[in-house]
């Protein structure tokens, strides 16, 4: 008896760096045991920008970049011909029509493509004029994978719902114990944890803060993040000193690994004030440790957060919402375990990476034989 031939998938994968929730989520499939079991991946790293920082930004060095990359892409699309393509695409300028030329070299090399969209902006990009005509070639008769229902409308003006698949992230569980995180100190300690990028909210929360100081509320607070070029921490450094919050609040920089688990497990709960997120990987990692989160409904993340069971969700750009449910998470303990056990319970159910792993390999497998039939059949 024969083993069975694992289906062969090229894969153009945003990889560290720099450290965000798409390329985390790349790097931890490469690295995937169970993957490599069930699929043969050949990976093209897309590695543009060195920082957050560089995001977004044109460069010499980035275009030299690409123009490698597509001639890789091709010198494999010919060689090695795979029996589909794996692109995780950016929605943004320049990178956008970069994933775009990647895109039409494998649809001209007629391989099957299967795009997994991690991030917002695809509406918008592709709305009207030759950008739509641009968007509803690449994306036609492509499958594409999105991480929330609530997602799906990005594309829905490209893709053939027929060929829209959701698998929702996961992440390592780092606190396999179930120990349930909290600071230990009389006065509760409020997280934030995310790039410091202005979209994800940071100053939102400074001025929640500060409102829960003239409110008499105590509290601390850490900020942690790899900073950007946008001058948010600049500007948050300004806030905390104009509003007196200097005693209360520090920024400590980016944390990874387990200097990031020991930040967690030294909180009692996560804020995460964003307004343009996709899936928001650290409300997970929070979950995990049985902190409860206080979160905006925006992408997929009400799929993550259950309103008032495991956190809140307030309005974006919601000053006072985000300080009633913090003042209500900082000064009812037993409403933070309550929350916070429920937080951990959903996680270990529904978001572990284990169950990605088995959510992304069945779908893989299953879109790539569907396209692998429907050829032999044509």
């Amino acid at each position: 008896m024969q083993p069975r031939r694992r289906p062969r998938l090229l894969c153009l994968m945003h990889l560290p760096p720099p450290v965000h929730g798409v390329t985390l989520i790349n790097q931890r499939i490469t690295e995937s045991a169970a993957v490599a079991e069930q699929l043969a991946l050949d990976v093209v790293p897309l590695r543009f920008a060195a920082s957050v920082g560089e995001l977004g930004r044109f460069t010499v060095r980035k275009l030299a970049r690409a123009v490698t990359t597509g001639v890789s892409l091709a010198a494999r699309l010919a060689v090695r011909r795979p029996d589909a393509v794996y692109l995780t695409m950016s929605p943004h300028g320049g990178a956008l029509i970069r994933d775009c030329a990647y895109a039409a070299l494998v649809r001209l090399a007629r391989v099957p493509r299967i795009y997994h969209i991690h991030s917002r902006g695809y509406a918008d990009a592709f709305r009207a004029g030759w950008r739509h005509r641009l968007g509803a070639w690449v994306f036609d008769d492509a499958w594409v994978f999105h991480v929330g229902p609530q997602l799906v409308e990005e594309t829905a003006a490209l893709a053939d719902p027929d060929r829209v698949v959701v698998v929702e992230n996961g992440v390592p569980d780092h606190n396999p114990s179930g120990a349930m995180a909290g600071s230990g100190r009389a006065v509760p300690r409020v997280l934030f944890l995310s790039n410091m990028i202005r979209s994800k909210g940071p100053l939102v929360l400074v001025d929640a803060l500060a409102l829960l100081r003239q409110r008499g509320v105590a509290f601390e607070a850490t900020f942690a993040g790899a900073p950007a070029d946008d001058r948010t921490v600049a500007d948050f450094r300004a806030a905390v000193a104009g509003n007196g919050l200097a005693p209360h609040v520090r920024y400590v920089g980016p944390v990874f690994g387990d200097d990031k688990e020991r930040l967690l497990a030294a909180h009692d709960l996560l804020a995460l004030p964003t307004w343009y997120d996709t899936f928001g990987l650290v409300l997970l990692e929070a979950m995990q440790h049985g902190l409860p989160v206080v979160a905006t409904p925006v992408g997929a993340i009400p799929e993550i957060v259950v309103e008032g069971e495991t956190g809140f969700l307030v309005p974006t750009g919601d000053v006072a919402g985000l300080a009633d449910r913090i003042e209500q998470l900082v000064t009812r303990p037993e409403l933070r375990r309550r929350l916070g056990a429920a937080g951990r319970e959903r996680y270990r159910a529904q978001f572990t990476f284990a169950a990605f792993e088995q959510r992304l390999i069945a779908a893989l497998t299953r879109v790539v034989q569907h396209d692998v039939e429907r050829d032999r059949a044509a």
